[in-house]
């Protein structure tokens, strides 16, 4: 289906429907990220959705790692958030932990301030597709494990100093919550941010253009990262994401990706002893031309979901 296909756009209203008893209704026959177009553009409405986004990771992430921050510090540890070197399995676990709780609150934000219910994040179905997640594992995560362990071994690393105690526990956090920390942002950008950006255009292809550009550009932002190389690498992965969320109407296979990727980068650190933080440094000098691979990668993945889904177009929300 063409891109700018009637189908793809929502009938143009004048007045949102209001329902003070329930949400307001999905519109019938839209691509993901048109769920929350009318035909009023609300831009000062989708900016302060935006920077509520942004209170609730950084204020939610503020109050769990001072708390465990305050655990640690009891028990004799200091941890990077107390001016210590420590990475500790309660600071993982609380950086993790804070970023995953994006998922409710993103919908919460936009059924507040869009009256759209919080669970049409999930998808154009309005529910998270169980058989869409097991098809992208099955094919997606092999996939990434092999190109992970080479970039890992291909890429220097600071070794670093454990307690065996450490490694066990943040391998455990770990497989529990890296996945959830994924999925949080995929929530976060590619749900509530690509679909209030996209909101602001009148046709489809400005809608979709807005879309990537501002979500992609909030999340490479978020990072906080001055090496152009990362920063390249975070821009192509929050396009591909959306281009993938796009075409196949839904979050389930950017986060079988995005959680691949986070999940074996811990994996592999503990697996080899290798310093996190240092790993974790994002200043100029930190990435260098290898970023490269991971950004071809996405590209690739991302052009064979467009072409399965060339006849098709991207599915759309349910016809009622």
């Amino acid at each position: 289906m063409h891109l700018d296909s009637p189908a793809h756009t929502p009938r143009p209203s004048h007045h949102t429907p209001h329902h003070p008893r329930g949400p307001r209704p999905i519109p019938p026959g839209v691509p993901y990220h048109r769920v929350l177009a009318t035909g009023e553009r609300r831009v000062g409405r989708g900016v302060l959705a935006l920077l509520l986004l942004l209170a609730g990771l950084f204020g939610i992430g503020g109050v769990l790692t001072a708390l465990g921050s305050a655990v640690d510090q009891a028990m004799g540890r200091t941890s990077p958030i107390a001016g210590g070197t420590d990475f500790t399995p309660i600071f993982h676990a609380a950086n993790l932990a804070s970023i995953a709780l994006m998922i409710p609150w993103s919908m919460l934000l936009q059924r507040w301030l869009y009256g759209v219910k919080g669970a049409s994040l999930h998808s154009v179905l309005s529910a998270f597709r169980p058989a869409t997640l097991g098809r992208a594992a099955l094919t997606l995560v092999p996939i990434w494990t092999l190109y992970m362990t080479a970039f890992f071994l291909l890429s220097p690393y600071t070794p670093g100093r454990w307690r065996f105690s450490d490694l066990v526990a943040v391998f455990v956090v770990t497989l529990l919550l890296s996945p959830l920390q994924a999925a949080g942002e995929e929530y976060g950008y590619r749900g509530l941010t690509f679909r209030v950006a996209a909101s602001w255009g009148r046709g489809p292809r400005t809608a979709l253009v807005l879309g990537l550009a501002v979500s992609s550009v909030l999340f490479a932002a978020i990072h906080l990262s001055t090496d152009p190389w990362l920063n390249l690498y975070y821009l192509t992965l929050g396009v591909t994401f959306g281009l993938i969320t796009w075409r196949t109407g839904g979050l389930e296979t950017a986060i079988v990706v995005h959680a691949a990727n986070n999940t074996l980068a811990y994996l592999l650190m503990t697996v080899t002893h290798a310093d996190p933080l240092a790993g974790a440094e994002r200043s100029a000098g930190n990435g260098s031309i290898i970023m490269l691979l991971p950004c071809a990668l996405l590209i690739a993945i991302t052009a064979v979901v467009w072409a399965r889904t060339r006849r098709t177009g991207p599915p759309l929300t349910p016809r009622t």
